[in-house]
């Protein structure tokens, strides 16, 4: 069996593979390493199913006096399958991400989430920037000029346009407005010569 075959089993039907494995005097970490799932991912998912690992049973055993609303989710004909415990509304196997959060260790997460806590001043910048910028980001605004000097005219322009056009500078900022018209320009006339 391998992981994605393991992880559509449902929680019960987990356990008892598990369990069958650990009774023909295999290791947790064996079978977890055949499966190619993490020894913590398994205990996690089956603590959040009330199972416990006993030592002197040497399988996973229900904790009758643990109250939990996953207790539920496996009990009785209506079991679930393994995404049920972690959101009721996810499929696991057509969620990728899940799968992949729910297959590190609590040491990989622990470590992602130091290097978000270390990177936050410049995660938050990119954010707002991209707050700032999302008309441009879709579009894809590559100001692509030769490096001249600038000269200044007069045009006469339609009204709408012409307001539609300082409205787009103000919210793009990060753009001078002579860029932006020049690169216009460039573009109209690379497109209709």
């Amino acid at each position: 069996m391998n992981k994605e075959e393991f992880n559509k089993l449902q929680i019960s039907e987990q356990i008892d593979f598990i369990n069958s494995e650990l009774k023909n005097n295999k290791s947790i970490t064996s079978v977890c390493k055949e499966l190619g799932v993490g020894r913590s991912t398994i205990r996690d998912r089956f603590k959040k199913a009330n199972y416990s690992y006993s030592k002197d049973l040497n399988k996973y055993t229900f904790n009758e006096n643990t109250k939990d609303s996953s207790q539920e989710l496996i009990q009785g004909k209506n079991r679930c399958n393994t995404s049920a415990i972690y959101n009721k509304n996810t499929d696991l196997s057509n969620n990728s991400s899940i799968v992949t959060v729910l297959e590190k260790s609590d040491q990989e997460i622990q470590k992602n989430l130091l290097d978000l806590v270390n990177n936050y001043d410049v995660l938050k910048e990119i954010i707002e920037l991209h707050r700032r910028n999302t008309s441009v980001i879709k579009q894809q605004i590559i100001i692509n000029l030769e490096d001249t000097e600038t000269t200044t005219t007069t045009l006469r322009i339609n009204k709408t346009i012409l307001e539609k056009f300082n409205e787009f500078c103000n919210e793009n900022k990060q753009f001078k407005k002579v860029d932006l018209l020049s690169q216009s320009l460039k573009n109209f006339i690379e497109q209709h010569s």
